[in-house]
């Protein structure tokens, strides 16, 4: 028995040995309930059949025993399996997601976009529109002469500007380019409320300081052309009209000497507002190029992409920008390859009568300057911009005379400055702000000043706010319909408007 014994337990080991030892105590209870023995049986009273088969019985309970145990363990090694199958299916997926990320990622950062993981490629979409409710009373401040003043009140609604913006960078993030276009309009188009190109440029960076850039857009003269999305009043200050060259084509230097602290752009170009006109033979274009270049130098200029101290500078935060223009047009007949007429003077006072005249077209040169301080700190933002240019005519104007005819001299010289200041009642959201302007002409006592007063709510920052002004110009020197004014009129407007960015 003993041999037998040792034989099982060397088969089946050690947890079939305990197992058959088991199965066998159960047995021989049993067979001792069976025959009503009080003594239980050993193997020493077993016959060698009955020893047989009693360790046919245990072998067999032994075998289920591990095949039980077999099951268990290849369920526990499937599972193991399974599990690793998912494992490795969540990593691939993770890993073709990443794969997709890294080819092309989306989201909004201060507009909506699309590139590529290396950004050599990326494309963003923006947008804003300014709608506004005016109503003007215009009363006349002369009696008679050229032109007439109108008479009157006048209000409705309209768009300011209703602008869609395309920009980003091809092939590398040195490869840039900017594409904005309007459906309201505006100040240096022709488009008579169709959707018409702004801008449209390309730009190369060299290096920070050395960047070009050539297409249709802002000539680099005055401030207020950069942040017309951000200001303070509803539009800036009406005597800054006659001084702003705003767009034309032409190709740039320009770039940063100290990054966010000294900039600089200097620009040649076709003339002042030529950005809707074709080459140089379309006919509308006479042989002459115009230069204009600004310089900003400040604490951080990136600051001033809007007047009022919205962000509520901690610290005093300053810019100094200087600009100058040249521009130089022909506008008398036989000029070669046409007559331009893009450059226009408002404001000139007719000697004569002291009355302002039309808008003048000249023929000759036009030299412009300006200087503008901007500093905002803890909500409140300052800003004094001072304007010149000399307008020197070489010939006759057939459609409106010439200066010489009116004045007896070929130059004229015009001047004009504004204040302009806002403070933040309750910070990032209530603006008080004014402005006051004047712009004369020297030799002339007749001046045009211009009052202006207005709230800005901030729903949203600066990409949605409510704006009211009131506006008062006791006698205008021009008529535009983008600053409300009527010529020699007393202009009494109000405007609010809502703006939405994106």
């Amino acid at each position: 028995m003993e041999a037998w014994i040792g034989k099982i337990s060397n088969q089946f080991g050690k947890r079939a040995f305990v197992a058959a030892l088991l199965a066998g105590a159960s047995l021989a209870g049993s067979a001792m309930v069976a025959t009503g023995s009080t003594v239980p049986a050993t193997t020493s009273t077993m016959t060698p059949a009955q020893v047989q088969a009693e360790l046919q019985t245990l072998q067999a309970q032994v075998a289920a025993l591990k095949a039980k145990e077999q099951k268990t363990s290849d369920s526990v090694e499937s599972a193991a399996q399974v599990k690793a199958i998912v494992q490795e299916v969540l990593k691939n997926s993770k890993t073709q997601s990443q794969y997709m990320d890294n080819q092309l990622q989306a989201g909004y950062d201060n507009g909506f976009y699309i590139q590529t993981a290396d950004k050599n490629f990326k494309f963003q979409f923006n947008g804003y529109f300014q709608y506004r409710y005016v109503f003007g009373a215009y009363q006349p401040q002369q009696a008679v002469g050229t032109p007439t003043p109108a008479n009157g009140d006048a209000n409705g609604f309209g768009f300011r500007y209703a602008r869609l913006i395309f920009s980003g960078n091809v092939f590398s993030p040195r490869l840039t380019y900017f594409i904005q276009s309007d459906f309201a309009g505006g100040n240096g188009t022709s488009n008579q409320d169709f959707f018409a190109e702004k801008d449209l440029w390309v730009a190369y960076r060299f290096k920070k300081w050395l960047q070009v850039k050539a297409g249709s857009y802002l000539v680099p003269f005055t401030h207020v052309e950069y942040i017309s999305s951000g200001l303070e009043m509803v539009d800036f200050n009406s005597v800054e009209w006659p001084f702003d060259p705003v767009r034309a084509m032409g190709a740039s230097v320009f770039g940063s000497i100290i990054p966010n602290k000294f900039n600089y752009d200097f620009m040649i170009n076709n003339g002042a507002n030529t950005n809707a006109t074709g080459g140089p033979t379309s006919g509308a274009l006479d042989n002459r190029l115009g230069f204009a270049t600004r310089w900003e130098i400040g604490t951080r200029i990136s600051d001033f992409g809007m007047e009022p101290d919205l962000r509520w500078s901690k610290h005093l935060q300053w810019m100094l920008g200087v600009g100058l223009d040249f521009d130089s047009q022909t506008h008398a007949a036989g000029a070669f390859p046409a007559g331009q007429t893009t450059d226009v003077i408002p404001g000139l006072v007719n000697p004569q009568t002291g009355n302002y005249m039309a808008n003048y077209i000249p023929t000759g040169n036009i030299y412009r300057a300006t200087v503008d301080w901007q500093m905002h700190y803890r909500g409140f933002a300052f800003s004094p911009v001072m304007f010149y240019q000399d307008i020197n005519d070489s010939g006759g104007s057939p459609s409106t005379g010439n200066l010489t005819t009116n004045y007896g001299t070929s130059s004229a010289q015009q001047f004009a400055y504004y204040l302009q200041a806002g403070y933040f009642i309750v910070p990032h959201k209530w603006e008080l702000a004014a402005s006051y302007g004047q712009m004369y002409q020297f030799g002339q006592n007749t001046a045009m000043t211009a009052y202006e007063a207005g709230v800005n709510y901030y729903i949203i920052g600066d990409n949605v706010k409510l704006q009211l002004d009131e506006i008062y110009t006791p006698r205008a020197a021009f008529t535009s319909q983008f600053a409300e004014t009527y010529v020699n009129n007393a202009n009494y407007v109000t405007e609010l408007q809502l703006q939405v960015k994106f």
